[in-house]
């Protein structure tokens, strides 16, 4: 896995099983934390946290109010903190980052060793061949964004460039290392966003005192954290209904191939019922959320479901447009899995079985929808026994990110 821009090269930034991290899903509606630290076996989850937002902390999942997040991130931390020793005091953040303007490539390398090929593959090649790939990466990827959302190279940033696949000779492998063979195939997903945003983001954790781990795409971090989606025969597509966003990747053996975000979420659902209903904010918010539980009176209910049904059918017809949009998709997987907090409204499932998929867009079956639970995380143990919903999913995601490119390091420590 290539080195990621935010990684500190000196020895401070080396993890040891024991160090306390935080996870920070920064959402539209609610600012979302862990405490956790990272072994050779996996996350273990030690504490949980939730904080509502205020209605205009965020927009589209982008931060609009620094200080009135900065204040959330800070009770964030003070429940996570809540009991800890000195010295058991986080010093490592991992954020996530979500949006329209987020930009994640599937990119696939095919490289010829024209020299040397019948010899075996040292470190230093391998180094050379991932070296060149990742500055050719770094180039291509941030004209590309530059090009789509009008900003210079000097105005991106570069997220994580994650090598997801190694083939020599047509034969999959974890390390070219070793190995003998001409064709070399790789495959890497690179994310990269406005600087502006991240830079709101590093303010966060310069304020926390914490140094930043990555900053890292969402639905990439979401994706790879299903158990057994890094398998060459899994392939399914993972939707993220936020707040203020909806964010899709596509896996295809393995792979993850695309990952789209549109500004579209469950705060449209609540201000439809502010405006039809007559209702402050955060009484509507409370009332799609009990509606959302079953927890409503059968009028009420009703009611409710006249209002919210109309903006699914709207969020539907948003979502097929963004899978048109995934270019790099000739055939959508025949599996979806919904995870966040938007995603519980009843409606969004009804909507989905009702949608003429095969009618409408490239899918061989119509798929099958679940919805993406905790125990279906991947290397990760709640030893809170918090972790259980599936707006948990994104934090709980973004610490399995880490894990993962730790867990060499992790493993080589502990033999």
């Amino acid at each position: 896995m290539l080195n990621l821009p935010f990684l500190r090269k000196n020895s401070k930034s080396e993890l040891l099983p024991t160090d306390n991290i935080v996870a920070l899903d920064i959402g539209t509606e609610t600012l979302k934390g862990i405490l956790f630290n990272s072994n050779k076996f996996g996350v273990n989850v030690k504490k949980v946290s939730r904080i509502e937002q205020q209605q205009h902390a965020m927009k589209s999942g982008i931060i609009t109010n620094l200080d009135m997040v900065l204040t959330n991130c800070r009770l964030t931390m003070s429940s996570l903190t809540d009991r800890l020793e000195e010295e058991e005091y986080p010093k490592h953040i991992v954020m996530g980052i979500a949006g329209e303007y987020i930009q994640g490539v599937s990119i696939v390398v095919n490289y010829q060793r024209d020299e040397n090929y019948e010899k075996e593959v040292t470190e230093k090649e391998q180094g050379k061949i991932l070296t060149q790939i990742e500055s050719k990466i770094e180039s291509s990827g941030k004209e590309d964004l530059g090009r789509r959302i009008g900003l210079t190279n000097d105005d991106i940033e570069i997220l994580h460039i994650t090598k997801t696949g190694l083939e020599i000779g047509g034969m999959p492998v974890d390390s070219l290392v070793g190995y003998k063979g001409r064709d070399v195939k790789l495959n890497y997903y690179a994310s990269f966003a406005p600087k502006t945003y991240v830079e709101a983001l590093r303010k966060v954790a310069t304020e926390l005192e914490l140094n930043v781990l990555g900053v890292v795409s969402q639905p990439f971090a979401v994706a790879r954290a299903f158990a057994g989606s890094s398998n060459r025969d899994f392939s399914a597509i993972f939707l993220d209904i936020g707040g203020g966003t909806t964010d899709i990747a596509v896996v295809e053996k393995g792979n993850v191939v695309e990952t789209k975000m549109f500004a579209f979420g469950g705060r449209a659902f609540t201000k439809e019922i502010v405006k039809i209903a007559n209702l402050e904010y955060r009484v509507a918010e409370q009332r799609k959320i009990k509606y959302s539980k079953r927890e409503l009176g059968k009028e009420m209910a009703r009611d409710v479901q006249k209002i919210v049904y109309p903006v699914a059918r709207l969020w539907m017809k948003t979502l097929k447009v963004a899978l048109e949009h995934c270019d790099d998709v000739a055939s959508f997987p025949p599996q979806i899995y919904l995870c966040g907090g938007g995603s519980l409204l009843p409606e969004i499932k009804e909507v989905m079985l009702e949608f003429p998929w095969k009618k409408t867009l490239p899918f061989a079956v119509v798929p099958k929808i679940e919805f993406f639970t905790p125990e279906k995380l991947d290397h990760i143990s709640d030893s809170s026994k918090e972790l259980r919903n599936v707006f948990d999913i994104t934090p709980a995601a973004l610490s399995k990110f880490i894990y993962d490119i730790h867990s060499k390091e992790l493993n080589g420590r502990d033999k």
